[in-house]
């Protein structure tokens, strides 16, 4: 994910502070699809096994070895995983070039 934050910069915008990847470098463009896609499926993958590893601690939570605060956080953290995912993956597509339109 540093090299996507380190390319985010290089990602033009236009008079309204939106991207533009018709004004961005294609080389730009492919990298940041690249790393958001990576990113994306990173985060997807870590939210499945904490799922997984929330399910199978199901019986501390009951006996209350695992606090129900932590179960909490770990919610918390999720819908921000999920969030995020979603915008790597809107970002992504966002730089894929326009059909008909060359890359810089």
């Amino acid at each position: 994910m540093q090299e996507l934050f380190e390319l985010l910069p290089r990602l033009k915008l236009d008079a309204n502070g939106d991207p533009d990847p018709r004004a961005t470098d294609g080389a730009v463009l492919n990298g940041l699809i690249l790393h958001a896609q990576a990113a994306a499926a990173a985060m997807n993958l870590g939210m499945s096994a904490v799922g997984s590893m929330m399910a199978y601690a199901a019986p501390e939570c009951e006996d209350k070895t695992i606090s129900s605060d932590a179960i909490e956080a770990l919610g918390w953290l999720l819908a921000e995983l999920g969030a995020i995912t979603a915008l790597m993956i809107r970002l992504a597509a966002l730089c894929k070039p326009v059909s008909g339109q060359a890359a810089h």
